[in-house]
């Protein structure tokens, strides 16, 4: 596919520089006095995502514009205008990235990652440039720290991504940390709820740009803040009436892992993303009274296909450091003390790797970095991956010992094992670990 970009408009000749507006417009500078801050947030950020098992990865600033206009249709004109492209004097069409999980898909499938780890766990940090309006504080560059797990549809990897964005947070101290999480479902079950919007919206009393969205983009309608539509769509029909057994099933389990997980969650079900290669779980993570969302995301599992004719499912969030930065300023917190302890889980059957989600959390929240292959089902896979993790400790963790709240501790160098009791296994790793 190839999409038509909008000419640049011809830029003047300049001439004497204006001294007093040097900066571009709504690009922002990380002063020196915000320097140590701003170094604890991406110590923090390094030192979270190694817990949690995911490897950096760094694409470049500049992409083709294809990475984010493929798949838009009629949206891409749209999305043109809100990029910053140009051609390089070979030629070649180039764009500022607009966001950051679709060139890591890029990297992905360009560099075949999934022969370095399946899934593939990613963090990554950097800028992605939208040209809009300048107005609450918004700016047009945007720094963001990502968390992206590519290769496996399973729940388990949804609430990793969740956790790890909430855990970041955490230590940074920000208060009463809340979830917005909803489902797009998939194309099925969300085609099939577009046409009952259409539905009821075609009968309802709407704003004129709302009129003009009703047909083809129905989601937008849940975006207007004129008051009428407000009101209107309080009543609209919602998408958990419409799911598939499969859609449904996924979101039952992302939730019950949000509530074993003890995360403060609000469900609404009018909370949505309007880029149709978002499917089931969508999110985004508020902070107290702070009105701006500090992190969001979802799956992704149509954007492969959209881009590359691969069908590779992934699922991402994006935290907003220039928010985080300014609140960790009005706040003056500081992140935790680190270290470099290293565990790897092992879960076999459903209900232990269920289970397994909350207990690996908290060793994580207690320093204990956590290595895991939850996506392989038998314990011959799992143990064959963590051999080449060379973590000091494995902790096995079967029906039985679900059945036990019981885990067992092997030292993976000695063989020696023994069983330990849930309760105690924070402790008992630490003391293994000295």
């Amino acid at each position: 596919m190839t999409t038509k970009i909008p000419p640049k408009k011809k830029v003047k000749k300049a001439g004497k520089a204006n001294l007093e507006a040097l900066g571009v417009k709504g690009m922002s500078d990380i002063l020196p006095k915000d320097g140590e801050l701003w170094k604890l947030i991406m110590e923090t950020g390094r030192h979270l995502s190694e817990l949690y098992d995911f490897h950096f990865i760094e694409t470049p600033t500049l992409e083709s514009p294809e990475i984010f206009l493929a798949g838009l249709g009629e949206k891409a004109e749209e999305a043109a205008k809100k990029m910053y492209s140009f051609k390089t004097p070979e030629g070649e069409d180039v764009a500022l990235r607009q966001d950051l999980s679709a060139p890591v898909l890029r990297s992905y499938i360009e560099h075949h990652l999934g022969y370095f780890a399946s899934p593939l766990k990613v963090y990554h940090t950097g800028s992605v440039f939208r040209f809009g309006k300048l107005d609450n504080g918004n700016n047009r560059e945007i720094r963001q720290w990502g968390f992206d797990i590519i290769g496996d549809n399973d729940a388990v990897y949804d609430m990793q991504v969740i956790l790890a964005s909430l855990e970041f947070l955490k230590q940074l101290k920000f208060p009463n940390l809340r979830l917005k999480i909803n489902t797009m479902g998939c194309r099925v079950c969300r085609n099939n709820y577009h046409e009952k919007l259409k539905a009821y919206f075609r009968k309802q009393k709407v704003c004129g740009t709302c009129k003009v969205n009703v047909e083809e983009r129905p989601l937008r309608l849940f975006k207007c803040v004129e008051a009428e539509c407000i009101e209107v769509r309080k009543e609209a029909p919602i998408i958990l009436d419409h799911l598939c057994q499969a859609c449904n099933n996924h979101f039952k389990a992302v939730l019950e892992l949000v509530e074993d997980n003890g995360v403060l969650y609000e469900p609404d079900p009018y909370f949505v993303r309007e880029k149709e290669y978002y499917s089931r779980t969508v999110f985004e993570i508020y902070s107290g009274d702070y009105e701006h969302s500090l992190a969001g995301g979802g799956r992704y599992d149509y954007l492969s296909e959209m881009l590359f004719k691969k069908i590779i499912p992934g699922v991402g969030s994006a935290l907003s450091l220039d928010r985080i930065l300014e609140q960790v300023k009005l706040r003056n917190t500081m992140p935790r003390a680190r270290n470099n302890n290293r565990v790897f889980f092992i879960a076999v059957g459903e209900q232990a790797k269920k289970m397994s989600v909350r207990f690996m959390n908290t060793l994580r929240m207690n320093n204990i970095a956590v290595v895991e292959a939850l996506g392989k089902k038998t314990l011959t896979a799992q143990m064959k991956f963590g051999e080449r993790v060379r973590a000091p400790l494995a902790l096995i963790f079967g029906q039985k010992e679900a059945f036990e709240n019981s885990v067992i501790v092997r030292d993976t160098k000695s063989g020696a094992q023994e069983t330990v009791i849930l309760e105690k296994l924070v402790e008992e790793v630490k003391k293994r670990l000295r």
